[in-house]
């Protein structure tokens, strides 16, 4: 296991251990979910370099790495689908392979036979995203790893490692909010039904089945990320003192809210406070007592 100490938000590191050997990744809770851009770039470049390096499958009988625990396997619902992992049984963390965590973050799609018959005239060969192993034209599944055949969204995942659009607009990173298969995410432009690797109006890459590749077009980003991550560029602090200027209204009256909600009520034994009556303002009180004090100056004295 190769332990990396990876780019977290809010300044802060996430580690987390990465077998490369297999093609895995453990994490402890919820370490995926702190990654930050420069983070998670870091993260698929090393899933990326292990496609280099001599494979083995996670055996059957393994355990979980912090407490010898068993694992079982688990299926999880995110905004892009279902997704799995091995989890462990006392929940001290879970293994997912790359394939399983770049589908829970949305950057995988199924390959159909249209691609793949694209991917061969193209680059005469089909790579498994998971494992980078060699499929065959018909295979439903690797038959190396078991991860079923998929294309990596580069522009997707471009933007997954600039969430809050820091970086100026790239071919590789400006991406639109909407993404649809028929629709290049770089360009903008519409599909054909045919076309779904490579955009037919600005040939930049909509999909690849090489982690290999797919982690070269987006390595591009790496040092502007990492600057715009340790020092937030001026557009990007205006758009967020913006957003807080426009969120003050909202603030301020759930802030009265709450000091009015503070303030405490006043019971049946409460004591009165007499400085009360020469406050300025209504007073429902003194508007009496000052009725009674006229009453009988006029009933003893008139």
């Amino acid at each position: 296991m190769q332990r990396l100490a990876l780019s977290g938000h809010y300044q802060g590191t996430v580690e987390l251990d990465l077998c490369p050997a297999c093609d895995m990744v453990w994490f402890d809770l919820s370490e995926t979910a702190r990654l930050s851009g420069p983070g998670l770039l870091a993260l698929i470049d090393a899933m990326a370099r292990s496609h280099a390096l001599p494979h083995e499958l996670l055996r059957a009988d393994a355990r979980c790495p912090r407490c010898a625990g068993a694992l079982r396997t688990v299926q999880n619902r995110s905004r892009w689908g279902q997704s799995s992992q091995l989890q462990c049984v006392e929940r001290d963390g879970a293994y997912q392979s790359f394939a399983q965590f770049l589908q829970e973050k949305g950057l995988l799609r199924p390959m159909s036979r249209l691609d793949r018959a694209k991917l061969l005239r193209d680059k005469g060969r089909i790579d498994c995203v998971n494992c980078g192993a060699a499929l065959a034209v018909d295979d439903e599944r690797c038959s190396f790893c078991r991860s079923v055949p998929s294309l990596l969204d580069v522009a997707r995942l471009a933007r997954a490692v600039d969430p809050s659009e820091a970086l100026e607009r790239q071919a590789v990173h400006g991406t639109p909010e909407r993404q649809s298969a028929l629709q290049c995410a770089a360009c903008g432009a519409a599909q054909p039904r045919d076309e779904a690797i490579r955009c037919s109006q600005c040939g930049a890459t909509l999909a690849i089945s090489n982690l290999a590749e797919a982690n070269a077009s987006v390595q591009a980003l790496a040092q502007a990320l990492r600057a715009a991550h340790e020092k937030p560029p001026p557009h990007l602090v205006k758009r967020r003192l913006d957003a807080l200027s426009a969120d003050i209204p909202r603030r301020r009256e759930w802030a009265a809210e709450m000091e009015i909600e503070a303030q405490p009520r006043r019971g049946a034994d409460a004591e009165f406070e007499w400085g009360s009556l020469l406050r300025p303002g209504t007073n429902p009180l003194r508007a009496v007592l000052l009725a009674l004090a006229i009453w009988f100056a006029w009933r003893y004295w008139g």
